[in-house]
């Protein structure tokens, strides 16, 4: 190996593939539980709130897959 391999290889990121599952599988459940308790009767703040972080950290887990971080 050269000098040139080497420095490029540097220059990729590094991509965690349990952050594009993770990121997908937290986005999806949060949108699903988001959906079921916007439908209810009854309003349930924790509920929405906890299914709007899902969604919030399912984002940043894409996020950093894509940046590599």
């Amino acid at each position: 190996m050269n000098n040139q391999e080497i420095e490029t290889q540097e220059q990729k990121p590094q991509r965690n593939i349990w952050n594009l599952i993770l990121g997908i599988l937290f986005l999806g459940y949060g949108s699903f539980r988001l959906y079921q308790k916007t439908q209810l009767q009854e309003p349930d703040n924790f509920g929405i709130i906890i299914a709007v972080g899902f969604i919030v950290f399912g984002i940043y887990d894409l996020y950093k897959y894509f940046k590599g971080v």
